[in-house]
């Protein structure tokens, strides 16, 4: 019998999932409404030829946008006073929950453009370990955060704040079961290996992983949104008026410094997010290329 978890000579990747690849294989309409009209085109190469590239970049644009977010949520947490772990101080032990969740975030764009970029290793254990110890790391981060959020509603001088009130929260912690179950399932499926899966199972698992992943990470960059937002709430992000706001843009020196970087910092997950998903969308004909790299 075959070893289907043995490494392909040609792409290094499992027997199992090489097996799939025909079944991603792009369709010939448009190759033929094109040769209809003039010489033969290969569309796939077509594609390739400037999504890859392209894809290349927004990679990497990702992980600096990623990068500059953590400074600006640091530059943030310090135009709110600071970071403090002490009782009595409980607005500045929360300031540490959008921190390490935006550390978490960073993480997992590294995460998830592991498998992507062109500097990975062209050892598939070596990334896969590499993907698996920052999704850990990003976790590990998710955890301290919540930490930080229930300290400091639990303070007993500060004063007690309700817990899981918000969208926000009930959103975060509906994303971090599913991160877990996403690293669960993923570990003892791929990594682990210690589900005696068949090669058709471990195909069929692949594809909920390479869904649920984008969408876990998407839905890590909304709940950061919706945290900004619900923050801003509390600090006040509006300005005074006398008369109608016709034209709000000769009133952005009003808004609160505050305010203003915590709107660079959406903008920054916002776009980060955006640069990450083109890159790990599989567009037709660069998906079978980028396999047999």
């Amino acid at each position: 019998m075959a070893d289907h978890d043995a490494e392909s000579p040609s792409d290094g990747r499992p027997g199992w999932l090489s097996d799939n690849i025909a079944a991603d294989a792009p369709t010939t309409e448009e190759a033929t409404s094109l040769a209809s009209s003039g010489p033969p085109v290969n569309v796939a190469e077509l594609n390739a030829s400037w999504l890859k590239p392209m894809q290349q970049m927004t990679g990497l644009l990702a992980h600096i946008l990623a990068l500059t977010a953590l400074g600006i949520v640091c530059a943030w947490a310090n135009s709110l006073g600071g970071v403090s772990w002490k009782e009595g101080e409980a607005k500045l032990v929360f300031n540490w929950h959008p921190i390490f969740m935006v550390i978490a975030f960073v993480f997992m764009t590294m995460s998830s453009l592991s498998f992507r970029m062109r500097g990975s290793s062209a050892n598939r254990g070596i990334t896969k370990a590499m993907h698996v110890s920052l999704w850990s790391t990003a976790a590990l981060f998710m955890v301290v955060g919540l930490i930080a959020v229930f300290k400091s509603h639990n303070d007993p001088i500060s004063g007690y704040i309700a817990n899981l009130y918000s969208v926000h929260s009930w959103v975060g912690i509906t994303v971090l079961i599913l991160y877990a179950l996403q690293f669960l399932v993923g570990s003892f499926s791929f990594g682990l290996k210690i589900m005696n899966l068949s090669p058709v199972t471990k195909a069929r698992m692949m594809l909920l992983h390479k869904f649920f992943g984008p969408f876990i990470y998407t839905s890590v960059a909304i709940t950061i949104l919706l945290g900004i937002q619900e923050k801003e709430g509390f600090v006040g992000c509006s300005y005074a008026v006398t008369e109608p706001d016709l034209f709000p843009i000769q009133n952005l020196g009003q808004i609160p410094t505050s305010c203003k970087i915590s709107h660079s910092l959406g903008f920054l997950v916002l776009f980060t997010a955006m640069c990450t998903l083109f890159t790990l969308h599989e567009f037709q004909g660069v998906a079978i290329n980028r396999r047999t790299e």
